[in-house]
């Protein structure tokens, strides 16, 4: 009997190895599941951390950098590189945002390869922050018309949740778009036995009370308003911050000087961290999914967060999580200090918010619904 071969499938991303965020953690569970279904090779920058098979780099450039992330070489080497791999495939997999996608939904499109493509960030939201303010409307406007005119040369977008199909469809986004949760390893992701022997493995003194954030040190994760707020807790000896992830040296720096306060840099074992916290806390001022309040709320912690992209949607106001408005510190403090005095409000949400990934949210199911999105391409 004639067995067909598996298709070849290119997974193009602007990150990876060690900066450990959304889009890697999908990648990884992508690849993780779909081996059988597809020959997937990955076209990624080189940050240093070579890890995997059948993976082909990207040279970075040492001068462009926007948020916490460096650029590709906009060189011909690279884009050498990336016309040679996608004519080598039949499915483009493209994950934004960055040049490296940009370039990858334009030659996807030009060799006619079936391109797909999965909104992780709504681009010129992220970047608009790092634009010269006398430039930045401007430059965030060409950025949004140049992605939404690539955008309509894909076969297909995917997006994590409805209300992000509606939204690129009022900007004008005419390709095919398909809804796509993501996921989160709830086994992986769960409740500890022992709080107090998490934060003695982590280092941390185990009666302190611990808030967490996990994610990028930036601008647009506006994460100096945790921090202000932080600053602001009365009997703050006994309250730790807990900020697992990395960024621009000079933001770090800010929250070093902080007593009882400590920034891990990308970590591999995000759970760990997770795991010593009392509350998460997700300041930012613009997500889609949001992979890192997710996986808090699976770990059974009580969140508060701003209501951006699918959070406010998945978080119920006081049923398994609370609100605070952007860029307000002082209601960011009053909501901290409010659980960190209700031991009970704070069980209560953070056993409704594990409830509610648990019930709704698996990678099993996410991946399985891109796979067949992925072979209907392919027919």
């Amino acid at each position: 009997m004639y067995h067909r071969a598996k298709p070849k499938l290119l997974l193009i991303a602007d990150t990876f190895y060690p900066q450990v965020d959304g889009t890697l953690k999908f990648m990884e569970e992508f690849t993780k599941r779909t081996h059988a279904k597809f020959r997937t090779s990955l076209l990624v920058p080189n940050f240093g951390v070579e890890q995997g098979h059948h993976v082909t780099y990207l040279d970075l450039s040492k001068r462009l950098k926007l948020s916490s992330y460096y650029s590709i070489k906009p060189s011909l080497t690279n884009v050498r590189t990336i016309k040679e791999q996608i004519k080598d495939t039949e499915l483009v997999f493209v994950q934004g945002p960055g040049l490296a996608g940009l370039l990858g939904m334009y030659y996807g499109h030009k060799y006619d390869k079936k391109t797909v493509f999965y909104v992780h960030v709504i681009v010129w939201e992220l970047l608009d922050k790092y634009f010269p303010k006398p430039f930045r409307k401007i430059l965030t406007w060409l950025l949004k018309k140049v992605s939404i005119y690539l955008y309509n040369r894909c076969d297909e977008v995917l997006v994590p949740y409805h209300g992000l199909k509606q939204q690129l469809t009022d900007y004008g986004v005419n390709s095919p778009i398909s809804i796509a949760r993501l996921g989160v390893d709830i086994d992986k992701f769960s409740p500890t036995k022992d709080k107090r022997m998490a934060k003695i493995k982590l280092g941390i003194e185990p009666d302190k009370f611990v808030i967490g954030y996990v994610g990028r040190v930036s601008k647009e994760k506006n994460v100096s308003v945790l921090l202000e707020a932080f600053n602001r807790l009365k009997r703050r000896r006994n309250v730790f911050l807990l900020v697992v992830g990395d960024g621009p040296e000079k933001q770090v720096a800010q929250f070093k000087e902080i007593r009882n306060c400590h920034v891990t840099g990308f970590v591999n074992n995000v759970e760990e961290y997770l795991q010593a916290m009392d509350l998460f806390v997700m300041p930012s001022l613009t997500e889609t999914t949001s992979l890192a309040t997710l996986e808090a709320m699976s770990t059974g912690l009580p969140v508060i967060a701003t209501k951006v992209g699918y959070i406010k949607s998945y978080i119920v106001k006081e049923h398994n999580g609370l609100f605070f408005a952007r860029n307000s510190p002082g209601m960011l403090t009053v909501k901290i200090d409010q659980l960190i005095h209700d031991k009970g409000k704070r069980e209560f949400l953070g056993q409704n918010a594990r409830k509610t990934i648990t019930y709704s949210f698996s990678w099993e199911r996410s991946i399985n619904k891109i796979i067949r999105l992925l072979e209907k391409q392919m027919e």
